[in-house]
């Protein structure tokens, strides 16, 4: 399965995004609620505290989705290597974060693990293109005269 750097840095701001919405939507209930609870007589409240953390998770993901949708620009392949791996990491911790932490929402700890496994064979696929690409180029005549002189060899 081949799977470039480029599609798994749009599916992980795609997965994002995804959660991006689902927070925020929470958050606005949460709001309304709040707001439908000062204008009745029965009075009570809910707490400004989780409606903040909803709000607060939801910021934090929308700039999560706008660093994903950034490194689309970045050229380098060692520098993107550098990043899927931390999109692995990244997403198989959320993974088995919400494994261990509540079961019951399985059906998002898959995506979030599905996510994991396709960044992982974007690296693989990542390694192979790094190393075509540097069988392409050869060495340099100072990377010659470098490894000349630590194997002894003196150029004549």
């Amino acid at each position: 399965m081949k799977i470039s750097t480029k599609s798994i840095l749009l599916i992980s701001a795609v997965t994002s995004s995804f959660f991006l919405i689902y927070t925020s939507y929470k958050g606005i209930i949460l709001y309304f609620v709040s707001q439908a609870l000062e204008d009745t007589f029965v009075g009570g409240s809910t707490s400004d505290i989780s409606m903040f953390l909803w709000f607060a998770i939801s910021g934090i993901l929308t700039i999560l989705t706008f660093m994903f949708l950034f490194f689309l620009k970045i050229k380098d392949l060692k520098s993107q290597k550098i990043i899927v791996i931390g999109l692995t990491v990244f997403w198989s911790a959320i993974s088995i974060f919400l494994m261990l932490i509540n079961f019951s929402n399985f059906w998002i700890s898959l995506l979030t693990l599905s996510v994991g496994v396709l960044s992982f064979l974007a690296i693989k696929n990542l390694k192979k293109t790094i190393i075509a690409e540097l069988n392409k180029k050869g060495l340099t005549d100072k990377e010659i005269y470098l490894l000349q002189k630590l194997a002894g060899i003196s150029k004549k």
